[in-house]
């Protein structure tokens, strides 16, 4: 795995790094974080795109429908998701991209740029 910390709360990963958990009739990008020494991260940056823990759980075997139907959920509103492996849960995470939108505009107009148009 090529993990690239940036800080405590936060990785770097490629799409190397994943597997692809198939569920009923979804598929999500998940990494099995289970062997890693530090706790699992805040966020996960991939492809420059940073996904923020949930805070929400399921279990690696038994989930049921209710993963599928939070992926389709996620994805039905323009969310991207993926999961962090650990022991016997999978973490959820989402990239929302008027989120990044805002945070982009954020950086912009700190670093002197001019306000974004609305």
């Amino acid at each position: 795995m090529t993990t690239q910390m940036a800080d405590t709360t936060s990785v770097t990963l490629t799409f190397d790094d994943f597997y692809v958990l198939t569920a009923e009739d979804i598929d999500a990008f998940a990494v099995n974080w289970t062997e890693q020494p530090t706790p699992p991260p805040y966020n996960v940056i991939v492809d420059g795109k940073k996904f923020v823990h949930t805070g929400t759980t399921y279990l690696v075997r038994g989930f049921g429908a209710e993963l599928p139907r939070w992926v389709k959920e996620q994805e039905a509103e323009g969310h991207l998701v993926l999961f962090v492996e650990r022991d016997d849960r999978l973490l959820s995470y989402v990239y929302d991209p008027a989120v990044a939108a805002e945070e982009a505009a954020e950086a912009a107009e700190a670093a002197g740029g001019a306000p974004a148009a609305e």
